[in-house]
């Protein structure tokens, strides 16, 4: 290359197949995981031998990122040279940084195939930056124009209007796997990375999961592998962060029974997109219980619950031959309480935030969290109150671990908790023995064990003694 060259800036609204020795300065909108081959050295061919160390394979790799320089332009860049290469762009850039593309070759897109793999852009060209093309490289913009290209990050790749409700996609059941959609949705949770060893390559990989919720549905769980996604979901803050994700594709996870969603090859996610949107659905996120406790007191308002089942049944709706894919359903079941450790060492009565309604295990009068308005008031900001785990046995089994919270809790202890905090040992065991071991007709809101919920969650919403009549009439053999 000839020092007469001259190198200018292009735009990618600008580019066509006659673009030579330009410079394109964009922000990266998505970046798909580093892939690793072997290859002959440069100079050589496949099948020309060479013993030399000169002529060993060299690790190589190919990494893509998506580039945009304005609210409508946006173009593919695939980047190949050495692993060590690969490597370092795939730890230096991450979806959100200002990028220059230094000479990069120009190619029409419409029958790449590796576009076929890449996020839908708008260009019908795509780049290339091959390491063993002189002056071909990417490297970090510090320029003026940084601050204007940022801003883009934030510009939605699709319109809300064509996303679609995380309902729907439950609902579909296994129908829809292997599809992609858009969604528009809040991250309930980010778990822990974790890591697995892959069979096929016996490589050790890493993936973490992230609950998210929308207007339509409390969680589905998504998955990413990817560790540049993983790394950048350290800084999305519950609650808070809003995605939107372009191509999401949906997996049906066989183990849970559920749709599931997955980052694909053409996935494009914008965090806290420049939408209207925005502000409702974080209002909507924040009204509704999400801790397992407020999701147990939330379903004490259940209406009218018919259904007769044995605990067999309600067994075999949960993990058994009847698991249906609605994760909810009710029963009403005759049994006998088997376990009410009211004046044993089980925790009976808990405490939680009156203004952020965080429950509290530590010591003290106030909220432990920082940004709530309990935290640093000076007079008590708890509240107790009955948090119950209670067995229900008939005659086809036991139910273990059902949970009696709140307001029911009260209703059937015809007590509060504070009250029954100042009840002495022997009062205790004097309420305790009103309900243990007498036949009872339980109505049980069941949320079964789900990609989002580590164990199923058997809801008392209501709690009487039986009449032997009424036993005797419904009470079934199954």
């Amino acid at each position: 290359m000839g020092s007469f060259e001259i190198t200018t800036v292009k735009r990618i609204a600008q580019l066509n197949d006659e673009s030579r020795n330009f410079v394109l300065v964009a922000v990266v909108i998505a970046k798909s995981d580093p892939r690793f081959f072997s290859g002959p050295a440069r100079g050589r061919g496949p099948f020309e031998q060479d013993t030399s160390a000169a002529g060993k394979q060299i690790a190589r790799g190919v990494i893509t990122l998506t580039l945009r320089d304005s609210e409508r332009d946006t173009i593919n860049c695939t980047v190949w040279g050495t692993a060590d290469t690969i490597l370092h762009h795939d730890t230096t850039f991450e979806v959100g940084d200002v990028v220059d593309v230094n000479r990069p070759q120009v190619s029409s897109s419409l029958f790449g195939r590796s576009e076929q793999y890449s996020p839908t852009v708008s260009a019908p060209y795509c780049l290339t930056v091959n390491d063993q093309t002189q002056g071909a490289q990417i490297t970090r913009h510090e320029g003026s124009q940084k601050q204007a290209l940022s801003a883009l990050w934030k510009v939605p790749m699709v319109k809300a209007s064509e996303t679609i409700p995380l309902a729907d996609i439950v609902a579909s059941g296994s129908r829809c796997n292997g599809e992609t959609f858009n969604v528009l949705v809040v991250v309930q949770a980010v778990r822990q990375k974790k890591a697995i060893r892959i069979a096929r390559t016996n490589q050790v990989k890493s993936f973490r999961e992230v609950i998210l919720m929308d207007c339509s549905h409390s969680g589905v769980l998504m998955k990413f592998w990817s560790e540049s996604y993983i790394r950048w979901s350290d800084r999305w803050t519950p609650l808070r962060t809003v995605l939107l994700i372009a191509d999401a594709r949906v997996e049906f996870s066989d183990f849970y029974k559920t749709a599931c969603l997955a980052v694909d090859r053409k996935t494009i996610i914008t965090q806290d997109p420049n939408l209207p949107q925005l502000n409702q659905l974080l209002n909507h996120v924040t009204s509704i219980p999400t801790q397992e406790i407020d999701v147990v007191c939330s379903l004490s308002s259940a209406s009218t619950i018919n259904t007769v089942m044995t605990v067999q049944q309600i067994h075999d709706r949960t993990e058994g031959s009847l698991v249906q894919e609605n994760d909810q359903f009710t029963a009403l079941c005759y049994a006998v309480i088997t376990r009410l450790d009211l004046d044993g060492p089980s925790r009976i009565v808990s405490e939680r935030c009156m203004h952020c309604r965080t429950i509290v295990r530590e010591p003290g009068p106030t909220c432990p969290k920082y940004d709530c308005p309990g935290h640093d008031t000076r007079t008590p900001s708890r509240e107790p109150f009955f948090d119950i785990t209670v067995d229900l046995t008939d005659h086809t089994g036991t139910l273990s671990g059902c949970r009696m919270v709140g307001r029911v809790a009260e209703t059937v202890l015809k007590c509060d908790a504070a009250t029954f905090v100042r009840y002495s040992e022997a009062q205790k065991t004097s309420l305790k023995w009103r309900l243990l071991l007498d036949r009872c007709a339980v109505r049980l809101i069941v949320k079964r064990r789900s990609a989002v919920r580590f164990q199923t969650l058997f809801s008392i919403v209501d709690c009487t003694v039986a009449d032997p009549v009424e036993v005797e009439a419904k009470l079934k053999v199954y």
